[in-house]
């Protein structure tokens, strides 16, 4: 296995085990600040004294993260204030991470054999040849396993 092969499947190990986690966190009605705010009991003007900011900016930061506009800088700092830490992560909406890369592949396969099967037909050379799925799986693997450049486009 190549390095950048076993970086690869490090890096996916790791969005798989992030994304197992995620899937029993999800963001709270009101916010993450405002529930742990309400967790530790602490208010609005006690967390805009620590972090030396008027309430009003707290108050326009708790609207910020509902309306999904603040900074990931702001909200760290934030959580910071409180004794929190910020953390996120990128994870697939659905299954492994592997999920995303075979749909790719197969995407890819299908235009590759779409536009040979159109050549082969033109040419009358389409006897005999196998179901486009069974083509559609060979061949994806193969583009897998190659890892070319052009795999995303």
């Amino acid at each position: 296995m190549s390095v950048t092969r076993a970086k690869q499947r490090q890096a996916q190990d790791r969005i798989n085990q992030a994304a197992s986690l995620a899937q029993s966190l999800a963001k709270p009605v009101g916010g993450w600040i405002a529930t742990f705010q309400e967790a530790i009991g602490m208010n609005a003007p006690a967390l805009a004294e620590r972090l030396q900011v008027s309430r009003n900016t707290i108050y326009a930061s708790i609207k910020n993260e509902q309306a999904g506009t603040i900074s990931l800088n702001q909200l760290e700092k934030i959580a910071d204030a409180m004794g929190g830490r910020l953390v996120y992560a990128i994870v697939p909406r659905e299954g492994p991470v592997e999920e995303i890369v075979l749909a790719q592949a197969r995407a890819k396969a299908r235009r590759i054999i779409k536009r040979t099967r159109a050549h082969m037909a033109l040419e009358e050379q389409s006897e005999g040849l196998r179901s486009e799925a069974e083509m559609v799986e060979e061949l994806a693997a193969d583009i897998m396993r190659e890892g070319r450049r052009d795999f995303w486009q």
